[in-house]
């Protein structure tokens, strides 16, 4: 049995599905550290500490959230779930 054949069973939908869930979860992660990092370079040269560091630590946090929404809508809409 080839690992393509292997992988087209429930438990390799599962795999799949894991994979993509956590995928969503490092997106998310990152947009945080990003968001954040860079409100901490502009908070260093506009001398404003730590303003910009929490609003891009917030504004990623929420951009975060909402591209995992979506990607997660968008699944229930191909599996022909709720609109």
């Amino acid at each position: 049995m080839t690992p393509a054949k292997k992988d087209e069973g429930p438990q390799g939908q599962g795999y799949g599905q894991g994979y993509e869930y956590f995928g969503m979860a490092l997106n998310f992660a990152v947009a945080i550290l990003f968001f954040g990092a860079l409100g901490w370079f502009v908070d260093g040269w506009v001398k404003t500490l730590p303003l910009f560091t929490i609003v891009g630590t917030l504004l990623g946090g929420v951009l975060g959230f909402l591209n995992v929404y979506w990607k997660i809508r968008r699944g229930d809409k191909d599996r022909g779930g709720a609109p």
